[in-house]
């Protein structure tokens, strides 16, 4: 097996067929919905007669191509990752707005079905937290009976909570003008730009984010995490030439601004879902471990024990709580909100262990 610092053309290593594949969910008249294209990367080790799967919920942006250089390791721990580009990014067709989080979970069953997947364990950065949870609130049934895991790198949390100043700006702007934030890409340099790509975890779209830590990280996977590096601008690169129309309605839902739709459609933030994950997680006799993996710095959340980080681990306190889901805390250092997952800082690799254990 090819180590993955010996690929010497990343632009080649993009353009593998496994990271960008398409299905056709059904038109289905009594949903309102006509035909739609969905855009997936399904990669790592695959073996049908034992099911490891980690489905992927990626942040804003939500490009289902931005941890393929985590192949080869997710080979080693013999682990296979699913990725589902979100309606209005890369390759999936749009949805209306109201509909976006239900769209997701039907786009979500009907490609696990695709693939023939019936179980997985779960990961999430940033936005794609609040599609994970929603996911296992609704559909409990997809946990690995021996696997029940959700890890959560960067978690979304809202500023609401975390009261950092810069996404309480972003909060505070009408929905018309969030809506458009597509069109910012690229080309806006003042407030709306850095605010709401620090909230994407997707600063480097702008052209904003800090220069990166490059130093630390396990020796063994020092060649992986330098690949994963050095792919940064061209995975970025082929955001760019996809499509980001999802922008607009993915920042307009994640700061709950969606009209006529209170909180996060069901639910109204993670205080009110946890009650109602305990009661799904007992509906389909299931128990759920969730690490949550917080930066050493996040200026969209807040620094590990500041008020946002605070808050979250609070909605999972309790005895009702306790008994179904097994919820902790780790602190990654010299990590960012951006870099949380990155193979250099060693989440990957800890989520990979446990799921080969």
């Amino acid at each position: 097996m090819a180590n993955a610092a010996e690929v010497k053309d990343p632009e080649a290593f993009l353009k593998d067929p496994r990271f960008s594949q398409t299905f056709q969910l059904p038109a289905d008249p009594s949903d309102d919905h006509g035909s739609l294209q969905v855009k997936y990367s399904d990669y790592g080790y695959h073996n049908a007669t034992d099911e490891n799967v980690l489905l992927f919920f990626a942040p804003l942006c939500a490009s289902r191509i931005f941890h393929c250089a985590k192949d080869e390791l997710a080979k080693k721990y013999r682990v296979r990752i699913v990725v589902m580009d979100r309606p209005g990014f890369g390759g999936t067709d749009p949805v209306k707005l109201e509909k976006r989080p239900a769209m997701c979970r039907k786009m979500t069953l009907a490609l696990l079905k695709h693939l023939g997947i019936k179980h997985v364990s779960l990961a999430c950065h940033s936005g794609g937290t609040v599609y994970a949870f929603d996911m296992l609130m609704h559909h409990p049934e997809i946990l690995h009976p021996e696997r029940p895991y959700l890890a959560v790198g960067a978690p979304w949390i809202l500023p609401s909570h975390s009261h950092l100043l810069s996404m309480s700006v972003t909060q505070s702007l009408p929905a018309s003008m969030l809506a458009q934030a597509d069109k910012l890409i690229g080309f806006v340099n003042g407030t709306l730009g850095p605010v709401v790509a620090t909230s994407a975890g997707m600063s480097q779209m702008f052209g904003l984010s800090k220069k990166k830590n490059v130093e630390g990280g396990a020796e063994e996977t020092k060649a992986d995490a330098l690949f994963e590096e050095s792919l940064e601008p061209f995975l970025f690169k082929l955001v760019h030439a996809e499509s980001i129309r999802g922008f607009g309605d993915e920042s307009v839902f994640l700061m709950q601004k969606t009209e006529g739709v209170p909180g996060w459609g069901d639910w109204l933030d993670y205080d009110d879902m946890v009650p109602k994950l305990v009661q799904a997680l007992k509906g389909a006799d299931k128990k759920l471990a969730v690490d949550v993996y917080y930066a050493e710095e996040d200026s969209m959340i807040g620094a590990p024990g500041t008020d946002g980080p605070k808050w979250l681990d609070s909605c999972f306190k309790g005895e009702e709580v306790e008994q179904v889901i097994n919820y902790n805390i780790k602190t990654i250092e010299a990590a960012d909100h951006d870099t949380i997952w990155s193979i250099r800082r060693g989440v990957p690799v800890d989520v990979f262990k446990k799921l080969a254990g």
